[in-house]
């Protein structure tokens, strides 16, 4: 029987309780600041980084 071989590299997962909006008005902010937090999350460049949080937080915000 054949053993196979043990993988060298290690895969972690790290979860994170960021907490969250208390209303609904407040989605759209708590959205905002989380996706322009570079530390957190990185989408794009640098300088597109607010512009794509903004587009985000915008599309997922419950419509009131």
């Amino acid at each position: 029987m054949k053993q196979k071989k043990e993988s060298k590299n290690n895969i972690g997962v790290v979860l994170l309780n960021l907490g969250g909006p208390e209303r609904l008005e407040d989605v759209e902010p708590f959205l905002f600041n989380l996706f322009s937090d570079r530390m957190i999350i990185r989408l794009g460049p640098a300088f597109m980084q607010k512009t794509i949080a903004r587009f985000i937080a915008r599309r997922r915000a419950p419509k009131s």
